[in-house]
């Protein structure tokens, strides 16, 4: 039984915005006894995506944030654009998922899409910006190898 979300999936979403949630992912929250998700908005490199967390996961976030000295202006500007973001969601009989209307649009969220497991969380892309994206990282993967490769191991 797996605890991370993993792989990269190619997923149609259906006229009233609803995805398929990937089995590998269905498993994830199987194993977590807790259907329950937190969505918000989220963007790397400039190009806007949408994270998706198991609520359990959600929690530790916001956890570790409200640790945080609260008047540094960075913490400040993470809460009120990623934590306030969230929005509960759940997965319906059919494993559906449905993007709310303010972060499909934030995320240009049409038909098309790539879910992407991150371990811990998974992100939803519209499939042209994903594309994009995709093509400049595997154009600089040399680099990204390298620097990896440089890191001290963690045992």
């Amino acid at each position: 039984m797996t605890t991370h979300f993993r792989g990269r999936f190619e997923i149609k979403v259906d006229p009233k915005f609803r995805l398929i949630l990937p089995a590998p992912f269905r498993e994830v929250l199987k194993a977590s006894s807790d259907s329950r998700m937190v969505i918000t908005n989220s963007q790397y490199q400039a190009k806007r995506c949408l994270d998706v967390y198991s609520f359990g996961e959600w929690k530790k976030l916001e956890n570790r944030i409200a640790k945080l000295p609260q008047l540094k202006v960075e913490v400040q500007n993470f809460q009120r654009f990623y934590l306030s973001g969230g929005h509960p969601i759940d997965a319906d009989a059919n494993s559906r998922l449905l993007i709310p209307p303010s972060l499909r649009t934030y995320a240009n969220i049409q038909s098309d899409i790539v879910v992407v497991g991150f371990a811990n969380k998974f992100e939803i892309w519209a499939q042209e910006i994903w594309n994009t994206l995709f093509d400049n990282l595997a154009q600089d993967f040399g680099n990204t190898l390298s620097a990896i490769a440089d890191l001290p191991d963690e045992d």
